[in-house]
């Protein structure tokens, strides 16, 4: 008893002061959002058929929806036996030690922070131009366009309003998710509709009528002359090595446990939510891939996503190189150009709310366990917000723009998703040996968690399976080409640095608490008080 009250005095307080708002619809449009099928579809097409040319792409949607499924339902479960705000930290570091809790959480946190970056920045540069555009706004779709400062000047209040957001609770939240998802949807479902109803000979004279005649066969050349080729003998290899973008596209639906602290019933909400988003994602993403090939045509695709990687200016397309941006020569419809172009734009303003509810509540889940300053966890009275830490994510974000903009920095972090296959393996470690390393919280967890399978617990299937899954996507990226470039020792060692910076930066922390004559040790003995 002694030693219990000794852990429960370790932490921040006695109660988080979060509070359970979030029904399952909510967690669903969370979860939802960052997996974000039209802004998934982009980016695929916009870089495997360059990084892996003549594979699949539908079909590699295909066969990575297995693999997804498992790691939705390790997330799920996971959540429900341990429905804490800081997911994987907790899991992690409740399951093996707290050491790889925050490593693994830290480089979670991280390439949230430095996905959110990038979202702003497609936000101004890819997405916003045609939106104006559509509207009638050329001069300032084209001064986003030629101005580099653009993305920095509209992306300071951009954050400003998500602060303003999150600062007034999850009430605002979730009406502003609610919105986006709507006029996304609205959005995704017209551009996808045109290629349903449409065919390609129908985009070939759109392109053309606007581009000049035979532009549209004459960019596919252009890439050929400039070395692009497929061959029918690496067709199927380069198929199957594509499951590391549809892996990539489909992540996010699984990361609601970040923040279920804060969901109603959650041991039902987070399976509801995240079988849902998967169920309807895989769908979308199959289909629409399917859609883009028959719509644009695959060499079509090919050529563009070569030059957009090679030369991007050598195309001469108006509003850049990425499908979302060709609504242009889809439609001369006014409204219908502009019911598309906005779709996209609140499709990149929709992801951001979710990332930054996960930035912020992982570290809110630091501090609580004192290893960020206090100040981060203080919640506000009336709006049950993270203040503190909400401001911090934001200047965080911020800083990771200036950076992304001003250096090559991603040039030397193109294997993230590697390393993020690395941290997925240790996951699954942990969901393997839960049931039995810490019997005394899966004891205690819903049903659901209980359950079995051939003798097994369904966490440890789940984990079994993923640790598969994310075997096979790690020896991918680190062996051939992956997301963002070919893999190289800077590249690969600039990538697993944010993972292992972790590590001494944890010791450092743990000395200090120690020298205070507190045993962080005792805080990962149970888990967090709601």
């Amino acid at each position: 008893m002694a030693e219990k009250a000794v852990s429960k005095g370790f932490f921040v307080r006695d109660a988080t002061g979060l509070v359970r708002e979030l029904s399952w619809f909510d967690t669903f449009l969370a979860g939802f959002g960052i997996l974000n099928v039209g802004l998934g579809l982009v980016q695929a097409f916009a870089y495997a058929p360059f990084v892996f040319p003549g594979g699949n792409i539908p079909i590699a949607f295909i066969i990575a929806i297995p693999g997804a499924f498992f790691l939705g339902l390790l997330n799920a479960l996971f959540t429900a036996a341990m429905p804490r705000s800081g997911g994987d930290y907790v899991w992690v570091s409740r399951s093996i030690n707290p050491l790889w809790g925050f490593a693994v959480n830290f480089f979670a946190t991280f390439s949230v922070i430095a996905a959110a970056a990038v979202n702003i920045w497609y936000f101004d540069s890819i997405f916003l131009a045609p939106a104006l555009h559509s509207i009638g706004l050329k001069g300032a779709a084209s001064w986003i366009i030629t101005n580099p400062a653009a993305t920095l000047i509209l992306a300071i209040p951009a954050l400003i309003i998500l602060v303003v957001i999150f600062s007034s609770g999850l009430q605002a939240v979730r009406k502003a998710m609610l919105g986006l998802f709507i006029v996304s949807a609205v959005g995704t479902l017209f551009w996808l509709g045109i290629m349903l109803f449409s065919n390609n000979a129908a985009f070939v004279n759109g392109f053309n009528g606007i581009m000049g005649a035979h532009a549209y066969q004459g960019l596919i050349d252009a890439a050929k002359t400039a070395g692009f080729g497929t061959s029918a003998a690496t067709g199927g290899r380069n198929t199957f090595y594509a499951i590391v973008y549809a892996f990539q596209m489909y992540s996010g639906f699984q990361m609601i446990g970040y923040f279920a602290g804060e969901i109603k019933r959650v041991n039902k909400s987070a399976m509801q939510a995240i079988m849902t988003s998967l169920g309807i994602g895989a769908v979308m993403f199959v289909g629409g891939a399917f859609l883009i090939l028959k719509y644009f045509g695959k060499d079509f695709v090919s050529a563009i996503s070569f030059l957009n990687n090679t030369s991007p200016a050598s195309t001469g397309l108006p509003l850049g190189n990425y499908l979302s941006s060709m609504v242009i020569f889809m439609t001369s419809n006014p409204i219908l150009r502009a019911v598309v172009s906005i779709g996209f734009m609140a499709t990149i303003l929709w992801i951001l709310l979710p990332q930054m509810l996960i930035i912020t509540r992982n570290m809110f889940a630091w501090s609580f366990d004192r290893l960020m300053p206090q100040w981060l966890a203080k919640v506000n009275d009336r709006t049950h917000s993270p203040v503190n830490a909400t401001i911090t994510a934001a200047v965080l974000i911020l800083i990771m723009l200036v950076i992304t903009l001003t250096t090559s920095f991603w040039a030397y972090l193109v294997n993230l998703a590697g390393v993020g296959a690395v941290v997925g393996i240790v996951v699954s470690i942990a969901a393997i040996i839960f049931p039995y390393r810490r019997r005394d919280i899966f004891e205690k967890a819903p049903s659901i968690v209980q359950k079995k399978l051939l003798g097994l617990p369904l966490l440890v299937w789940s984990g079994i399976f993923t640790l598969l899954t994310q075997g096979v996507v790690g020896f991918i990226c680190f062996t051939v080409p992956s997301i963002g470039g070919a893999v190289s020792w800077v590249s690969l060692l600039s990538s697993l640095s944010v993972f292992i910076v972790a590590f001494p930066l944890y010791a450092i922390i743990y000395a200090i608490i120690k020298k205070r004559g507190m045993d962080p040790s005792l805080a990962y003995k149970e888990l967090p008080p709601e």
